[in-house]
């Protein structure tokens, strides 16, 4: 793989703007390139021949600028006769070489071979490959010396420093004299030098300041359980601040309850862990950051030595480089390797293969092709498909519907739940999408690195839950079973249900774990602090109502033993359906306005919850006019749904995708977009407002359905296809506006709340502490300010 390609795929998305640019020292290595063509003229065959041997002893191309002065050589002298240039252009080459070890590109890291991730005997697992994974696929070849790693506790060695071949003066006297792209080249490396050392110095100082919270915050909670403290003390109780939630108080709505000590202390072991595991994982990121730009300078430095041939100046520039903060400095190391004995010591039980198993970050999970897992996918739904058409065939057939007089009722009912199914099928694309656009949808969702789905083991649990609804389908109605056929529905309730909560590991339990989690946390929404997952699961539930509503179905059917359904059980005519349909908007305005009480801004929170609000006036307008009927209730309906219908579209392009940015450089777009094709940005954009407006199709059934009588059950069932649909294209550019938004503060991990108030404040990271979490939260950058608009389009859903 190209190293250009290598970098794009192995660099941290939040981070990109901040890696070495790559490109743009290739297209200056093509301007000089161009440059010394066009210098180039026809001569004669003996003034050519003579033009040739001087360039090879000076060791440049040849150019028509005949102010250029001849290079200084490492051992030549200056009355040197010229029929001895090819052995002293030997000698400047090799002498270069041993100066700064560029003689041959790939011995580069011998120069500095702490850049090769100096690291640590217990790092020498998953996290340490990792790194040192980098340098190999750059193929840069790493020296034995340079990959010794750490023993107990004691510092990489650290490889002889290059001496400079030429003195900076000499360096930029003989740069003077050449051409003005090369002047372009060596300007834009040190630019870049300079923006990749700040970075490199800010994320590590930042590190270091979590990990001296780290260290406090563990000899307190180490204090704490020796009994050397009273935990009721003031000092010792966490942050009064209402935007983390207390230790020695749990903090629920605005009320307090006070918990037991052990629980106490439970809660902040808990914490101390994960911000340990979050700060490991922080640093190997650095890590990889520090090698990948340190390649990036010397492929670069290569091209230009190959295209310029100034052994002296690309010399004179790799020690530069070599010598540089991001490639001496190996705090990073010492950093990693006291978390490593912190985390063996308290975490692991002083049991260092079991600590470091939980440190390391898998990165195999992301860049495997899990052909076992797409093989499986497959199979699974090439079963499902013949089985529900047969299904939907024999349900439809004349006998059947004699047979089974309430085949509408549960063809209804088996609708709702492949809803739910084919949802979860089409978001293993949008995963998918997500990852090849480089879009970190992991850590925007706060799911744990070390175990995570990918898009093509999500597709295999999501086929294996379409495959069982497909078995029960077709066998409720192909297999004629005559006598209480309805009970197949509650079986498969039963299958799908077990199955997404039966605690087993074999069917990938974590990450069920975790959506439970999720789930739990949007049923009490306005209780819990709001997180980006919990508005995002809000409003995929938002899409689903149609599901909710035949909940209610099931319960009066069995109620009524499955008998007189059409009289008894047309819900679409109850109260209590309405209230079912709304009840994700509820969800939704209550998380705006938990949101508007923890941060105090009433734009775009409160905004977001008018729109949640006018989406359940018009749900409860539209049953009300099915209830009541006449000409008064449908004209106002009707007005209603077309005001949520543009309120909604508007909202969609402008706060949730970020659309419509002034002086972009892409016709009513952002000017940064992560995925490749724009036009199906303007394709999703009328996609999104038409199927805004789907409800229409209920105003008259018969007009949509080309003059057929259709059952209005079956306009429900297509209006809730199509806004799957939508929510499924909304879920691409919903999640990588977030994305962008990250990139812009450049926040690629967690600033976990840390359970101790301290008396100087410092129970997080310092100064910024509060302004990272805020942003971790909400998505509010926590840099300079910005504009309300900006704000707006960074924190609303």
């Amino acid at each position: 793989m190209k190293f250009g390609k290598y970098l794009e795929a192995e660099q941290v998305p939040e981070w990109a703007k901040m890696y070495a640019d790559y490109a743009g020292f290739k297209r200056a290595v093509k301007s000089i390139a161009a440059a010394i063509a066009n210098q180039k003229s026809p001569q004669s065959g003996e003034r050519m021949s003579l033009i040739r041997r001087t360039s090879e002893y000076l060791g440049y191309s040849t150019i028509k600028n005949s102010s250029i002065s001849p290079l200084p050589r490492c051992t030549s002298d200056p009355g040197s006769d010229p029929h001895h240039a090819s052995d002293e252009t030997t000698n400047c080459c090799s002498n270069a070489a041993e100066c700064s070890g560029s003689g041959h590109f790939g011995r580069i890291v011998s120069a500095s071979p702490q850049i090769a991730m100096n690291m640590s005997a217990g790092n020498s697992g998953k996290v340490a490959t990792t790194s040192m994974e980098l340098v190999h696929g750059a193929n840069i070849k790493i020296p034995m010396s340079a990959q010794d790693t750490f023993t107990e506790g004691i510092r990489t060695r650290r490889g002889p420093v290059a001496n400079d071949c030429i003195s900076s003066a000499a360096f930029k006297k003989e740069l003077s004299s050449r051409l003005p792209q090369e002047h372009d080249f060596f300007e834009l490396m040190e630019q870049e030098l300079d923006k990749v050392n700040a970075f490199f110095k800010q994320k590590q100082a930042l590190f270091d300041t979590r990990l001296e919270n780290i260290r406090r915050q563990q000899h307190m909670y180490d204090e704490m359980l020796g009994g050397e403290v009273d935990i009721s003390l003031p000092q010792y109780q966490a942050s009064s601040d209402r935007r983390a939630y207390g230790l020695g108080q749990i903090k629920i709505g605005r009320g307090t309850a006070n918990s037991p000590p052990n629980a106490q202390l439970r809660a902040a072991h808990t914490k101390i862990k994960r911000a340990v595991l979050e700060l490991y994982r922080g640093i190997d990121l650095l890590k990889n950051y520090r090698i990948l730009c340190y390649t990036a300078f010397v492929k670069a430095l290569k091209k230009y030595q190959k295209t310029a041939k100034w052994c002296a100046g690309t010399d004179y520039y790799l020690n530069r480089v070599d010598t540089c903060y991001i490639a001496t400095s190996d705090h990073l190391n010492s950093m990693a390797f006291d978390l490593e004995n912190m985390f063996v010591a308290k975490f692991a039980g002083g049991s260092r293969s079991k600590g470091m198993s939980r440190l390391r970050v898998n990165a195999a999970n992301a860049t495997s092709g899990h052909q076992g897992s797409i093989f499986r996918s497959g199979v699974l739904l090439g079963l499902s498909g013949p089985m529900i058409a047969r299904a939907i065939y024999e349900a439809n057939l004349l006998s059947n519907e004699e047979r089974v007089p309430y085949h509408r009722q549960l063809l209804q009912i088996y609708g709702s739940i492949f809803l739910v199914l084919l949802f979860l099928l089409l978001f293993s694309l949008n995963i998918l999408a997500w990852t090849r656009a480089h879009i970190n949808y992991r850590f925007i969702f706060e799911i744990d690195p070390r175990d995570y789905l990918n898009a093509w083991q999500f597709l295999e649990l999501s086929s294996l839950f379409f495959f069982v609804a497909s078995v029960v389908f077709w066998a409720n109605f192909a297999l004629h079973i005559d006598h209480n056929s309805y009970i197949c529905v509650y079986v498969l309730l039963g299958v799908l249900l077990g199955l997404f909560f039966l605690p087993i590991k074999a069917v990938y339990w974590t990450s069920r774990w975790w959506l439970i989690r999720s789930l739990g946390r949007v049923l009490f929404s306005g209780l819990f602090r709001v997180e980006f997952r919990d508005f995002f699961l809000g409003d995929e539930l938002c899409s689903l109502t149609y599901t909710f509503s035949m909940a209610l179905m099931l319960g009066c059917a069995g109620a009524n033993h499955w008998t007189d359904l059409n009289e008894t059980c047309d819900t679409t005519h109850w109260w209590p359906n309405a209230a079912l349909l709304t009840m994700p908007n509820v969800f939704r305005l209550l998380q705006c306005i938990r949101r508007f009480y923890d941060s105090g801004d009433a734009f775009p929170h409160l905004a977001n919850g008018a729109k949640y609000s006018s989406t359940i006036i018009t749900i409860w307008l539209a049953t009300t006019n099915q209830i009541v009927g006449g000409n008064v209730w449908k004209p106002i309906w009707v007005t209603s749904a077309i005001i949520n219908s543009c309120f909604t579209s508007l909202w969609d392009l402008l706060m949730d995708w970020g659309l419509f940015e002034e002086r972009s450089k892409h016709r009513f777009l952002r000017s940064e977009l992560k995925f490749d094709r724009v036009f199906v940005y303007y394709v999703s954009m009328v996609l999104d407002v038409t199927l805004r407006f789907v409800w229409i199709m209920q105003i008259s059934p018969t007009f949509f359905s080309f003059g057929h009588d259709v059952h209005r059950s079956t306009i429900s069932f297509i209006a809730a296809l199509l806004e799957v649909v939508r929510r499924f294209v909304w879920n691409f550019f919903r999640v990588e506006n977030e994305h962008i938004s990250n990139c812009g503060d450049f926040r690629a991990t967690t600033d976990i709340p840390l359970p101790f108030h301290f008396a100087d404040g410092n129970n997080s990271d310092a100064a910024s502490v509060h302004s990272d979490s805020e942003h971790e939260r909400t998505g509010i950058p926590a840099s300079a300010p910005v504009s309300p608009r900006a704000r707006a389009l960074t924190t609303s859903l």
